[in-house]
């Protein structure tokens, strides 16, 4: 059975060890993980955490999907939308608003932003819980004012929200939630009682949690081959777009263009 991983990191974890896309992709192949979803939040500025996720698409073309991160309050929020969702061709955009220090409740750009990416057809994945500024529910809102986005609350919320956040979503078709770090088997098997299997998805928090208890767990949930294979990377495949095999290249392109440019300005000069 094929396993995508719909939720993980790159970048220096929070205690400042580092890691790379070689060592992801190798480390969650050993576990018969093909492709893996990637966002970078442990550095500082939007742009640089992007770049760093853009490199390892443009490494493992077909392997890595990149997620945007996007501070709403940022001045410069909606160039990067357009850079990373146009440019880039990232496949989803993160939100984890204590990171970026502001409360989902009280950010009027919020909006905006949400409507902007919109217009790219990718999902946002949510970190709610772990933090006072990330309580969920306001989330939930913008969801059912966007019935056509697609919204993944990642760690099914964790241990503070998860059972109210599944009742929450329990009649929202735009709302998925994603497994990894949520070792309350309980809060899963709710998960599966009122969402059913379709929404769903399976993800590590590489380098944060141990991938074999991620896949182990799943196992323990009473389903069944199908179902199994709706969790594991059926609905991966729903939520991410198709995207051109072609991203290396346009990375090269992109390249010769600016040293194009770069060289026709020395000229001028």
């Amino acid at each position: 059975m094929k396993r995508y991983d719909f939720h993980s990191h790159l970048g220096k974890t929070r205690s400042g060890d580092a890691n790379n896309a070689d060592q992801l992709v190798k480390e969650l192949g050993e576990f018969g993980i093909t492709k893996v979803g990637i966002c970078s939040l442990s550095g500082n500025g939007m742009r640089p955490q992007n770049d760093l996720v853009y490199e390892a698409m443009c490494q493992y073309p077909g392997i890595v999907e990149g997620y945007a991160d996007i501070d709403p309050k940022a001045p410069d929020a909606f160039l990067e939308i357009h850079r990373t969702l146009g440019d880039m061709k990232m496949n989803g955009v993160k939100f984890m608003s204590w990171k970026h220090g502001y409360a989902v409740e009280n950010c009027p750009s919020l909006g905006p932003v949400i409507d902007e990416i919109g217009k790219y057809g990718v999902h946002i994945q949510i970190h709610g819980g772990a933090s006072p500024l990330c309580t969920p529910f306001v989330w939930i809102e913008h969801a059912k004012r966007r019935p056509d986005m697609r919204f993944v609350f990642t760690h099914v919320c964790g241990r503070e929200f998860g059972y109210s956040c599944i009742e929450a979503i329990r009649d929202l078709d735009n709302f998925w939630v994603e497994t990894s770090a949520n070792m309350e088997i309980d809060i899963l098997r709710k998960a599966v009682e009122v969402l059913g299997p379709e929404r769903i998805l399976f993800g590590t928090d590489w380098p944060y949690k141990p991938t074999n208890i991620e896949i182990e767990k799943l196992y323990h949930l009473g389903l069944n081959e199908s179902e199994l294979e709706l969790v594991f990377y059926r609905n991966a495949e729903k939520l991410w777009k198709s995207h051109s095999a072609k991203l290396v290249e346009d990375h090269h392109v992109t390249k010769l263009v600016k040293d194009l440019a770069k060289s026709h300005e020395m000229h001028r000069t």
